[in-house]
Order: C-alpha cells, then sequence, then structure tokens
C-alpha cells in the first residue's frame, strides 16, 4: 500500500509522456488527436532504422523541453521538430551509436532553434514557426554528417514494382509517406487513414493539392523521376492543408487559394532540387515552408474578409474553425461590422436607416437616425415647439468606448421644419475607438454636450442630450460609424448589439424584476425605417440565477430511456483563462457571461447526451428582464440523432452546420420557463427535430432540463448546487 502513490505518479507521467510523443508525430499531419499519433508512429517503423532514430530525437526533445521548463510543452512543438530531425538523419545513415550521438545533438538543438525561431516569426507577421527548426537543424547536421567518417549510408528499401493500388495512388500515398521519411504507399495508406478519420477536409485537401502539384510538377520538368515524386510530393500535400484547412477558415476562396499554393510549392520544389542536389543535400520541407509562409505573410497585409479568414491566433481542424466562424456569423452577424450599443435609454423608432431615402446615400449610406413615436406622432400638444417632440433634451449615450476627438455644442437648434444646411451635422461628438474607425452623434441639443476633447468615454455612458440641430427638420438623434476623423468621411457598416425589438406592450408585475416586456432579442440588430427598439435592462435575480463562477458545481439525477445516473457539471478555468463547463465525463464547452447574455460555444470532448441537453436548452441566453423570444443557431452535434441521422449528417455536412432554434422566455411566479423548438434539415427530405425545456429556480439555477425528440427522451432534475474549495474559498453545498 506504500508504492500505491508512487505507482499512480510513475504511472501518470508515463501516460504524459505517451501522449506528448503521440501528439508531436500527430502534428506532422496537423492531426490533434494522439492515439491519431500513435497510428502515424507505427507508420515510422516501416522502415526500422528511421522509426528508432525518430523516437530516439522525440525523447530527446521532449526530455530537454521539460528540463528546461519551455512554455506551451502541450502543443509538442518542440518533441515535433526534433522528431523530425532524428527521422531525417534515420532515413539516410545506419542507426549505431555515432549517429545516436548526433541524433541527441540536432534534437537537443532543434529545440532551442523552435523556442527562438517561434519567437521572431511571431513578432513578424503573428506566423507560425511549423518545421523551419527542422530544416535548418537538419541541414547543418547534414552538412556536418558528411564530414564524419564513422556514418555508413543507409539505403532505403525500394518501392516494389507491382504496386500497391495504382500508379497514381501509390504515388500519393508514397509521398505522404516521405513526410515522416518513410517513402512506401503501405506506410504512406496508414498516415492516410488517420488522417481520414483526424479531419475528412484535410484528407480531401491532401488528395486535390498532390495532384494540382504534381500535375504542374509534371508539366515544369516534363518526366520527371519518380525517386523526386516520392522523396519531394508531401511539399504539394503539406501546402495544401495547411491553406486551405489550418490557417483559413475552409471556403471556395481558401480552397483555390490551397490548390494554388501547391502549383507554386511545384515550382519551388524544382528549383529547390536544382539548387540542393549539388551540394548532395535534401529538399526536404524547404519548399512547403517557403511557400506556405510567404503566401500567409502576404495574406495578413490585405483587409479582412468573410470569403479568406485567417486563423493565425488559433490554427485548429478544419471542422472546428469552420464550425467557429459559421456559429460567429450568426451570433454577431455581417462580417466585419461593428457591434455598438443602443445610444439611449427606452424606447426608440427608426427614423431613417441604411441606404434611407433622404440623406443615407453613399458614402454615408451605412447610418441610422433615431426619434420616439407614441400614437404615430413624434410629438405631443400641436408640435410647434421643441419641447413637444418626445425625444427632445433625453440623454445620448456613447455606444461605443474610446476617446473624444472632436466635440461641437454652440450650434442652435433648429426651430420644427428648418434645417440648416452649412452646418449639416449640427452639434456633434466624435469618438475615436480602439480598432481606428470613428463614431459620429450628431443633431445634438445646444449646450448640451457634457464630455471634453481627449477624455475616455465607456460604453453607456451619457455625453449629450438629443437635440435638432444642424440639417435636422425635427429633433432626433443620428449615429454612423465612420473612415476618418474628418466630418463627411465615409461611413462603415455597424449593427445595433444586444437590443429588444418589441412587439407588444403588454406588461406584467409577477416576475420578480417588476417588470416584463414582450419583444424580440437580438444580438445583430440592423433596424429598418419605423422598426422600434430598446435597450434591454439586466435581470439581476436571473443573472445571480445563472451566476458560473470558478469552481461551481452542480448534480443531477438524469434519467436517459431506462436508464437512471448522478452527474456532474463543474465550472473550470483553463490555462488560457477560458472559462467552461465541464461533465464529469470529460465533455465540455466554452462560455462567456457578460452584463446582458450568457453564451455557449467550442463544444469539446466525448459525446455527451446530458452536457448536450443542457446546453441545446439554455442557448444563447439573454440576462434581461422580461418575456423574451430569440432565434440562435447551435452547433448540430448538440442534438440528439440517431446514428443513421449521424453518419447522414456527417456525409451531407461534413463542415458542420446549425440547427434552427426559436427560444421563448416567461415567469410563471415561481420559475423562469424556458421553452425551445429545434429542427436540422438535411437534403433527402430529412428533417430532425426536438423539443426542450428549462425551468429557472431563483439562486438555484437550472431546476429541471428535459428533451424530447425522435431519437430519444431525457430529463434532469438538480440535486444540489455547490462550491469547489480553493485557496481562500471554502467549499459548501446547498441541496436544491
Amino acid at each position: 500500500m506504500l508504492f500505491t502513490p508512487l505507482q499512480n505518479q510513475l504511472k501518470a507521467s508515463v501516460t504524459k509522456t505517451a501522449t506528448g510523443l503521440f501528439r508531436a508525430y500527430g502534428a506532422i499531419l496537423f492531426a490533434e488527436k494522439p492515439w491519431i499519433g500513435s497510428l502515424f508512429l507505427l507508420a515510422t517503423f516501416w522502415f526500422p532504422n528511421a522509426g528508432f532514430a525518430g523516437l530516439l530525437a522525440a525523447i530527446t526533445g521532449m526530455l530537454t523541453a521539460r528540463l528546461l521548463k519551455f512554455r506551451n510543452l502541450e502543443s509538442g512543438l518542440h518533441v515535433y521538430n526534433s522528431l523530425l530531425v532524428g527521422l531525417s538523419l534515420g532515413a539516410y545513415y545506419t542507426l549505431d551509436i555515432h549517429l545516436a550521438v548526433l541524433i541527441v545533438l540536432g534534437a537537443v538543438l532543434a529545440v532551442f532553434a523552435t523556442v527562438a525561431m517561434a519567437d521572431i516569426a511571431w513578432r513578424l507577421g503573428r506566423l507560425p514557426v511549423l518545421s523551419l527548426p527542422f530544416v535548418i537543424v537538419a541541414l547543418t547536421v547534414t552538412l556536418a554528417a558528411h564530414s564524419y567518417g564513422t556514418l555508413s549510408r543507409y539505403l532505403v528499401p525500394l518501392v516494389p514494382n507491382e504496386g500497391l493500388i495504382s500508379p497514381f495512388i501509390d504515388q500519393l500515398l508514397t509521398a505522404l509517406g516521405s513526410a515522416f521519411f518513410t517513402p512506401h504507399p503501405l506506410a504512406g495508406l496508414l498516415l492516410f487513414t488517420g488522417l481520414l478519420i483526424s479531419s475528412r477536409y484535410l484528407a480531401l485537401l491532401a488528395v486535390a493539392g498532390f495532384l494540382c502539384g504534381f500535375s504542374a510538377y509534371a508539366f515544369l520538368s516534363g518526366s520527371p523521376h519518380p525517386d523526386l515524386v516520392a522523396w519531394n510530393g508531401f511539399n504539394f500535400i503539406l501546402v495544401a492543408m495547411a491553406l486551405g484547412g489550418l490557417f483559413t477558415v475552409p471556403s471556395l476562396p481558401t480552397f483555390l487559394l490551397a490548390m494554388v499554393g501547391a502549383v507554386i510549392a511545384a515550382l519551388v520544389t524544382s528549383a529547390s532540387e536544382t539548387f540542393m542536389l549539388v551540394y548532395g543535400l535534401p529538399v526536404m520541407a524547404l519548399p512547403f515552408l517557403i511557400t506556405t509562409l510567404t503566401i500567409l505573410l502576404a495574406l495578413t497585409h490585405r483587409p479582412a474578409s468573410d470569403s479568406l479568414q485567417l486563423t493565425l491566433d488559433a490554427p485548429t481542424l478544419p471542422e472546428k474553425s469552420a464550425e467557429r466562424a459559421r456559429l460567429a456569423m450568426v451570433r454577431h452577424g455581417e462580417f466585419n461590422s461593428i457591434p455598438v450599443l443602443a445610444p439611449f435609454y427606452g424606447r426608440w423608432e427608426v427614423y431613417q436607416g441604411f441606404n434611407g431615402k433622404h440623406t443615407h446615400q453613399a458614402p454615408w449610406q451605412h447610418a441610422l437616425d433615431f426619434y420616439i413615436v407614441e400614437d404615430e406622432q413624434s410629438y405631443h400638444t400641436d408640435g410647434v415647439n421643441l419641447v413637444d417632440y418626445y425625444c427632445f433634451g433625453l440623454p445620448v449615450l456613447s455606444p461605443v468606448g474610446g476617446y473624444v476627438v472632436k466635440t461641437l455644442d454652440s450650434l442652435p437648434d433648429n426651430p420644427p421644419g428648418q434645417v440648416d444646411l452649412e452646418n449639416n451635422w449640427g452639434n456633434h461628438v466624435v469618438i475615436r475607438m480602439p480598432n481606428g474607425l470613428y463614431a459620429l452623434l450628431a443633431h445634438l441639443k445646444q449646450g448640451s454636450v457634457c464630455v471634453k476633447t481627449g477624455a475616455y468615454l465607456q460604453p453607456g455612458q451619457q455625453l449629450a442630450e438629443c437635440g435638432s440641430s444642424g440639417r435636422s427638420p425635427q429633433p432626433h438623434l443620428h449615429l454612423h460609424i465612420q473612415w476618418g476623423e474628418a466630418l463627411g468621411s465615409a461611413t462603415h457598416p455597424f449593427h445595433l448589439t444586444t437590443v429588444l425589438h418589441q412587439s407588444n406592450d403588454h406588461s406584467s408585475t409577477d416576475s420578480p424584476s417588476n417588470h416584463t416586456t414582450h419583444a424580440d432579442f437580438k444580438l445583430f440588430s440592423r433596424p429598418t425605417e419605423g422598426e422600434r427598439i430598446m435597450m434591454p435592462k439586466v435581470d439581476l435575480a436571473l443573472v445571480e440565477s445563472l451566476r458560473l463562477s470558478v469552481g461551481r458545481k452542480f448534480c443531477y439525477q438524469v434519467t436517459h430511456g431506462n436508464r437512471s445516473e448522478k452527474r456532474e457539471l463543474l465550472v473550470t478555468l483553463n490555462l488560457a483563462g477560458q472559462l467552461r463547463l465541464t461533465a464529469d465525463s470529460g465533455a465540455s464547452a466554452a462560455f462567456t457571461s457578460q452584463d446582458h447574455l450568457l453564451a455557449f460555444y467550442d463544444r469539446q470532448g466525448p459525446k455527451d447526451v446530458f452536457l448536450d441537453t443542457w446546453l441545446l436548452a439554455l442557448g444563447l441566453m439573454p440576462l434581461t428582464e422580461g418575456e423574451l423570444n430569440w432565434n440562435d443557431q447551435p452547433s448540430m452535434q448538440l442534438l440528439p440523432m440517431s446514428w443513421k441521422q449521424n453518419w447522414l449528417g456527417k456525409l451531407l455536412r461534413p463542415l458542420g452546420g446549425g440547427i434552427d432554434s426559436r427560444y421563448e422566455r416567461q415567469w410563471d411566479g415561481k420559475y423562469w420557463q424556458q421553452s425551445a423548438q429545434h429542427s436540422l434539415s438535411l437534403s433527402l427530405g430529412q428533417q430532425i427535430k426536438a423539443q426542450s425545456s428549462v425551468s429557472i429556480e431563483p439562486r438555484m439555477g437550472c431546476k429541471r432540463i428535459s428533451i424530447n425528440s425522435a431519437a430519444g427522451n431525457l430529463e434532469a432534475t438538480l440535486l444540489e448546487v455547490g462550491q469547489k474549495a480553493d485557496a481562500g474559498i471554502p467549499a459548501w453545498k446547498i441541496k436544491a
């Protein structure tokens, strides 16, 4: 029994080491799962000499990185470059004690080179370092090996003449194997299998990239030698995968970019062979690096667009980046549109919207005018005086955070029906936003501007009052985002965020907040003429009930089919500072909790119907007062499906998709009752539907959660809420 803690510690250390090694092998073909990396490790032992040399280098690199306590060890980047150094040496020299010493030295050097070059590449243009340290170190040790008389050349066995499948497929698989210095179709087949399991889209890019690159290479060289294609053809594959699937969001433009990159890699490969063979050096991954890094660096200098989005900050598998981009587009609307808050209290109507027929024409077409209308009129009494107008003199709030760069409030307000054509914008405030754009609020009341040039404004801070100065026939508020500081600069697309589109005016006093407004909540809103919007009011009781602080634990009794069990959810904080709701199964989802909103995203881990039900039932949840309706499109992986539906969905939507979800919430006197209808339409007439519901109890949280679908029903009842102990934070539990 005394040895049990030591045994557990040793077991954990071995598991961690093995996982790190597998991640390093998987990283060569951008696979994330460690067990996929174990397949890649197995493939390298088709030629044991190279396999053992690579394993020795990988272990050396891992021990060096851990001994020196370099950061980001979990990424496997340090081990990945050391591994490639070992594989390259094992492909050209017989493994013996002399080569082993050279491998160890090269692996250590690769770790230092990786750390240094990763920092330089990031500073240069947020670029990935990829296998650049490997190429530099491998060429260095290869040049050094030329002068060592103690090393014996190792001849890789020739690929059998009879082939495996077909000439083209054999060439593809052999080239893929050469990425691990194992140029054999059977090794390549094992690698392609792991790649296909990891990401079908990357597998597609690999095939298409090799086809384009090989075609260009054959066209340029006339009749390429098979050995050159076998050893260097992997460059076409890696370029296509990197440009089309890993460092960009998948789309038709990025697919075409990947194919162009593969063709360029063919040109660079031909040039590299001519130069490197003069010195007896292998080309290795040099064409891949030159092509990929050059194109990525160039792309960082182009304007952002929805058709070609880079993922340099968080590269991941294309299926994941596509889902992130889709969810961001659904929730935040038009790509590159600037989110701003409504600049007022209460309910206002749009007087003139984007491309308005009066004054909102190019280059000022992206603008909104607001006023207040009651009983189809913007004024009471006879509307002769400015004070008769409902919006005149009301507070104007800053829609963004930023510095005040220009103000004017000395112009008189126009009598109703008159305009000042010499000063179109009237009294105004210009705010410089952190992104370099400027927000303009115009037609303000004379003498009402209460902020000074140079002051920093918080979103929602009062800056003036609504007036009727400038080109303003009646009191109203003008808002737009523009490119420059000067008045009259061209406008930029923007949208209102976290606003209510009110549909009727009934109210109730049964809610804990003593206020209810039936409305549609919208995270992205670009209202048109005649639409009425208002800023929501935070429901503090609801915020407290759904507080997901670090260490908060929820215990449920879950019934799914004929099975009943206790399940736990825990709020965790990862190393990247990301809050996640983590189930006891290991499945998790990230979330953000702001003043008006609780939103879940980035579902990871194994299948977990309970967690998926929890996420789907809450959805994108407004934390605001009133009876609300809203729409969302959560990931299709959250929807309960039969195995046939699941495979059909993966086949028809390889990059994932969203569920059409419509939510409703109201207060019944004891609980907030939230229900939703979910629908996923597939081709071939397939439609998957489900209904979810959740009862939210004040202070306790989600008391009951359920989902009903053709794939089965699930019900969960809260048993207790607790807090996990931490430094300075005591543990506690409350029975539900």
